[in-house]
């Protein structure tokens, strides 16, 4: 692989990214195990009622908390890591980021992680799937505002 090549084919509007990887099935037992004292740990209330919205038959309210699990993990190497003072609730992670693409989901910032977007003048989103073997395929990136999706 070419790396210097491959770094001018990124798009300008992006700053940084970061992936995950979720294993789904784990998540499952995890929030079996500890219920709601674990959701309650890692996720604002507003993302609580969106997993319980986008739950289905075919995807439980645990395997949507994995999924937004999976994308504050991204957003945390998408910019460099967890400030001292930063904790994973400080990212929340939301509905549909606009009409146009709806698999493209809003990352809200609070705290110093919202002190850092400010700074280095981004906005985050992200998204997240379920691939082969039980596991989600987060991502989070940084870019300019109203850049294209």
């Amino acid at each position: 692989m070419q790396i210097p090549h491959s770094v001018g084919k990124i798009p300008a509007h992006i700053h940084s990214a970061g992936v995950d990887l979720v294993d789904l099935s784990r998540w499952e037992r995890a929030v079996e195990r500890c219920g709601d004292a674990l959701a309650h740990r890692y996720f604002t209330a507003r993302e609580r009622r969106t997993a319980q919205e986008w739950a289905t038959d075919d995807r439980s309210y645990a395997e949507v908390l994995g999924h937004l699990f999976g994308v504050k993990e991204s957003v945390v190497k998408a910019v460099g890591g967890l400030p001292p003072t930063g904790r994973l609730a400080d990212i929340c992670v939301g509905n549909p980021y606009d009409n146009r693409d709806p698999d493209v989901w809003t990352v809200r910032l609070s705290g110093p992680l919202a002190c850092w977007a400010d700074a280095e003048q981004v906005e985050v989103v992200g998204s997240s799937v379920r691939i082969a073997g039980g596991l989600a395929l987060s991502w989070a990136a940084a870019r300019t505002p109203g850049a294209p999706s």
